[in-house]
């Protein structure tokens, strides 16, 4: 999960505005702190890496491990900013967010459709699926139609009897989102909302034009594979298949008959879907990651990748079954490309397998904010990170018809207190 977080920046520091971002992952914690740039850019000042204690599939399962694990990544990334963190806005895989689609009418008695009606018919919605031990995250209206009419994009000013429209909603179970909330006031943070993982995830690495014209993302992580549909420049749809890269590590040890550590070694290092990348007459040394014990053999670079690649087809191949079982709303609209985000992403050849199992253009996604400058390069891990620091920077937009990630938690982003009251 990712946390945008806001921070209060020293005296003596130069007059401008500072944000941060904490992704809490399955394997590892990451914190991004970023300065405005007086063209509106991001600048960014101060990173934090940790190992994710405490967490497992996303959930915290251990609150004073989660608790030290995140007092850690926010001290480093505090002491190379010069700052200290004081609220943060969380964007989360805990609690198994995922997708509910509604239709929801609204008379009008031939008057013309306003803003009002609009927040009316998102509040009846997030109402409709609101249930013991469930909470909304996210609603976004992804179309209307006056009476019988076409779908509009936006129906405000147009007359007619009767205004229905589709929403969709991002809910999550509470109890997994009350302890994030704990951990983070342990930590002496004030919480500011919850956001959605895969939707900051898409925000952090695709383009513009991507999330216009209807793009899959896939965010394969160490547990499980995220997966969000963007169309319309709105997030349409999210769910999760259970398998992700620490399958491909397990496989590894199993098939090479070696440790869990230097598995996933020989995973980062030479771990790949394409056989051009193979030659068996550069066999890989089975060397652990110490340096101390005796190499354990070798093993030529085929047989580890016919590994990676069987467990990686699978991966994909599920959440193509997925979107053919539940993803009404990608039959409807579907999507033009595929990004491939998250470390077993970085796996060589791993867009070229996921053109060939979905039969469309695929890229291997990249920190993509808009007017972005950091010392060094971004690792493309961040994007979720990333993405909810985009979030904050569109704080300031309320319009009823871009509310993903700024309405239904709460009644506006950073309103704890209302979320916490109508949710709880």
């Amino acid at each position: 999960m990712s946390l945008a977080l806001s921070v209060r920046r020293p005296i003596m520091d130069l007059p401008r505005a500072l944000i941060a971002a904490l992704d809490i992952g399955t394997s590892k914690i990451a914190c991004l702190i970023a300065a405005y740039r007086p063209d509106g850019g991001l600048e960014i000042v101060g990173r934090g890496l940790q190992a994710a204690d405490g967490i497992e599939g996303g959930e915290i399962v251990d609150l004073e491990a989660a608790e030290a694990a995140i007092r850690a990544v926010l001290q480093e990334a505090e002491d190379e900013a010069g700052t200290t963190v004081e609220t943060v806005s969380a964007s989360v895989s805990a609690g198994r967010p995922h997708s509910v689609l509604l239709e929801v009418d609204r008379p009008l008695g031939g008057r013309p459709v306003d803003s009002e009606d609009l927040v009316s018919v998102l509040e009846r919605a997030r109402q409709e699926v609101r249930q013991a031990g469930r909470v909304v995250l996210h609603s976004v209206i992804l179309e209307a139609r006056l009476d019988d009419g076409a779908p509009v994009e936006d129906p405000r000013g147009l007359v007619g009897e009767r205004l229905r429209v589709l929403v969709h909603l991002v809910v999550a179970r509470s109890e997994s989102l009350q302890r994030v909330l704990k951990v983070l006031e342990s930590c002496h943070v004030e919480a500011r909302a919850l956001i959605a993982a895969p939707y900051a995830a898409g925000l952090g690495c695709l383009l513009p034009d991507e999330r216009e014209r209807g793009c899959l993302l896939i965010d394969m992580g160490a547990d499980a594979t995220h997966v969000a549909h963007f169309t319309g420049g709105k997030l349409a749809w999210t769910d999760r298949v259970a398998l992700g890269g620490e399958r491909i590590t397990h496989d590894i040890a199993w098939g090479l008959e070696i440790d869990r550590k230097l598995a996933e070694r020989l995973k980062s290092l030479y771990g790949a879907v394409v056989f051009r990348a193979c030659d068996d007459h550069v066999p890989i040394r089975l060397e652990p990651r110490d340096g101390f014990d005796p190499p354990v053999g070798e093993v030529p670079r085929t047989r580890l990748t016919t590994i990676v690649r069987a467990r990686a087809e699978e991966i994909l191949e599920a959440v193509a079954s997925r979107l053919r079982e539940r993803g009404a709303i990608l039959r409807a609209r579907p999507p033009r490309s595929i990004v491939l985000t998250g470390g077993s992403a970085q796996l060589e050849g791993m867009d070229e397998l996921a053109r060939e199992i979905f039969g469309l253009p695929a890229r291997i996604g990249r920190p993509l904010v808009p007017r972005l400058s950091a010392r060094g390069d971004v690792d493309p891990s961040l994007a979720s990170a990333l993405g909810a620091l985009v979030v904050q920077t569109r704080e300031g937009d309320k319009s009823p018809l871009a509310l993903e990630g700024r309405r239904g938690v709460g009644e506006r982003l950073g309103r704890l207190r209302a979320w916490l009251k109508s949710n709880f």
